[in-house]
């Protein structure tokens, strides 16, 4: 509230009005209303102020005639006193937000006599117009709703125009900024557009250099250079290429009296109609204020849902991850800040439209300025997870000296590292190999990742046994339209895994290197079937002579019978399984727990049946731990009652004599 907003000293004089008996009694006949305006004109401080006394209808049924709450309204403010339990607080709160009114309500708030009708209607004739006629608390809403959004008017204003104030900081552009994104920024949108014919070599254009080239034996969307610049480029056939449309980011760095600015631009380059003039076009959509430690964000879009579009204040729509920074003023912008030594310029200039997520390198520049030292030792990919990705800030040992020290490698491995422009995942590849004895050049370590970083456990499966020149040329020898060298590789570890689990020598060669991989591989496996399934019978057989001593011990132990159900002990392991399947329950998994004794099973019978299975019981450690019957159905009453016999007079006595 502003300079005339009602002043709480005055408005505290005014005595509260008690609620009628008239009021009291359309309380107890009126049920749809949830509270009784009483509304008066008052003149306080020479202006017309509209004071409305707000009774609970719950309060009036039990004759409690003090308002709930006074709301003071003029054309231009409101303020509301609320009674909470003994207290009077002053809330700056719309009556519908006050009363928690829902819209889709019926017990709306109405006027209770016609005094106050006539002061409200004539006090906020203001809130009707021509085609919206309004009358009673309609009126009262309306009006609040109206100085509400004068507020928010005067709000955005002083929002925007402290936005604006900052944005008089940005200067224009660099002349080159048009050419940069071009030439530079948009490095993975370079092509050549070549017309097919039979001839040897056929007429193409490189957006790039923009000069005629001749191109021979290329395919349309294959990847190579252009004969004339030597950028990379991708080929396309005019036919096949006629809607091509690149999309980019990119952004450029300024001075600011308080520090710098970073503005970023989406951009986009159409190739359709004519390719040899594409059209670019930009649009700024974020800018971030470094002030110090202080980072100040803004977007273009849509203000405070109103519809407006412009500059506004916090990150909340666009995310600018990958981006292609203008490198050529970066020095002295970055001059005389706490960014000055960060070797930024370094790190986006390592390749045209190289990727840099400037607020994470800055941000990870702050708590960790070893980075620097990451970008001038050429480590950028490493350099690029740690600015991009912060779950690999831990992999570097911060109290060490050195680099290779804080990498955990030696000198001359750490060369090797920067030979390659290792990532964090491949320098444990490396590490692997490094362990296992390979060694490999730079080019060597490259085809290595390249060939085998989808399938790397195979590959050191294989290294356990062999050497990688060796391994590849032994798959190289059984591939073809069937099998390529990962597919090999994947039959020949499997092939590896099932000699030794058969015992096989695998230091013999012989055995290491099958003549024929694909059928030893199938021998092999059959092989391992056979033996699994002597074992599983052996298993079998070794349970079933553990679990014969036991339930003939238990059968002296656990056998009884009343007048109506038996407790039967099964003869040997398939009494039970064939017990689970007709039961439809999963007894028939615990055989092993009855061979090994951990688990005693019985069967409950009917007398009538004796011999058709009715109930199966588990004990464990002479404790009865479930009962079940068909399809796992708990007991019956009777069969409950039997159960608990039973426990009684049989298994309470096994356990008092274990324990004696």
């Amino acid at each position: 509230m502003g300079k005339n907003s009602l002043k709480k000293v005055l408005l505290r004089k005014i005595p509260v009005q008690l609620a009628t008996e008239a009021t009291i009694s359309q309380a107890r006949r009126h049920e749809k209303a949830s509270y009784y305006i009483k509304a008066a004109v008052r003149m306080i401080n020479h202006k017309r102020i509209l004071v409305m006394q707000l009774y609970s209808r719950k309060d009036l049924i039990l004759g409690i005639k003090e308002p709930r709450i006074r709301t003071f309204l003029t054309k231009t403010d409101y303020i509301s006193q609320c009674y909470e339990e003994g207290t009077v607080k002053w809330r700056a709160g719309r009556l519908d937000s006050l009363l928690a009114y829902d819209y889709y309500s019926k017990e709306e708030p109405v006027l209770c006599d016609t005094a106050s009708e006539r002061a409200v209607n004539t006090y906020l004739s203001y809130t009707e117009n021509e085609r919206i006629k309004r009358s009673g608390y309609a009126k009262i809403r309306e009006a609040q709703n109206m100085i509400l959004e004068q507020r928010l008017q005067k709000k955005h204003a002083m929002i925007e125009k402290r936005i604006d104030r900052k944005m008089q900081e940005v200067k224009p552009l660099p002349k080159d900024f048009d050419d940069w994104i071009d030439a530079v920024a948009m490095a993975h949108s370079r092509y050549i557009y070549y017309r097919y014919s039979r001839k040897k070599y056929m007429d193409g254009y490189c957006t790039h250099c923009h000069q005629e080239v001749k191109v021979h034996k290329v395919r349309h969307r294959a990847k190579g250079h252009c004969p004339k610049c030597g950028v990379k480029v991708i080929f396309l056939a005019e036919g096949k290429a006629k809607h091509i449309f690149d999309h980019g980011q990119v952004a450029y760095f300024q001075k600011t009296p308080k520090g710098f600015l970073v503005r970023y631009f989406s951009v986009s380059k159409s190739y359709y109609g004519d390719y040899r003039n594409p059209k670019i076009s930009t649009k700024e959509l974020m800018r971030e204020f470094y002030e110090d430690s202080l980072v100040l964000g803004y977007e273009y879009r849509q203000f405070k849902q109103t519809g407006k579009i412009r500059w506004c204040q916090d990150w909340m729509k666009y995310s600018f991850l990958d981006v292609a920074v203008y490198t050529k003023n970066l020095h002295a912008v970055l001059k005389n800040t706490r960014y000055q030594y960060c070797a930024l310029k370094e790190f986006a200039s390592r390749w045209d439209g190289a990727a840099v997520n400037p607020y994470g390198y800055l941000k990870r520049y702050q708590s960790m300025p070893e980075i620097e030292y990451f970008v001038k030792a050429g480590l950028y990919a490493m350099t690029y997870e740690l600015t991009s990705y912060s779950n690999y800030a831990y992999r570097v040992q911060r109290n060490k000296k050195s680099l290779h020290e804080m990498l955990g490698v030696s000198k001359q491995n750490f060369r090797f590292i920067q030979a390659c422009d290792m990532s964090f995942y491949q320098l444990d590849i490396y590490n692997k190999l490094c362990k296992q004895g390979v060694n490999l050049s730079a080019g060597e370590f490259k085809r290595f990742y390249d060939t085998y970083r989808k399938n790397m456990d195979v590959i050191f499966a294989l290294l356990q046994y062999t050497s990688l020149h060796k391994a590849e040329r032994y798959c190289n020898g059984f591939i073809d339209r069937q099998y390529d060298l990962l597919t090999i590789m994947g039959i020949w570890k499997d092939y590896i895994c099932f000699c030794r689990e058969l015992g096989y020598d695998l230091k013999n060669s012989f055995v290491l290197f099958p003549k024929d991989l694909i059928v030893a591989h199938k021998l092999a496996y059959q092989d391992v079937l056979n033996r699994r399934e002597q074992e599983r019978r052996k298993k079998i057989q070794q349970e079933e002579r553990r679990a014969k001593r036991l339930l003939k011990k238990y059968r002296n132990l656990y056998a009884w019978k009343d007048n109506r159900f038996a407790v039967v002990v099964p003869k040997d392991l398939l009494e039970i399984k064939e017990e689970g399947h007709t039961l439809h329950h999963c007894v028939a998994t615990y055989t092993s727990r009855v061979a090994d004794g951990t688990s005693i099973i019985l069967f409950v019978r009917d007398l009538q049946s004796p011999d058709k299975p009715f109930y199966t019981m588990e004990l464990q450690k002479n404790e009865i731990i479930q009962c079940r019957g068909y399809s796992n159905h708990v007991m019956t009453s009777e069969v409950q009652e039997f159960v608990k016999r039973y426990e009684s007079r049989v298994l309470k006595k096994i356990r008092e004599k274990n324990a004696a």
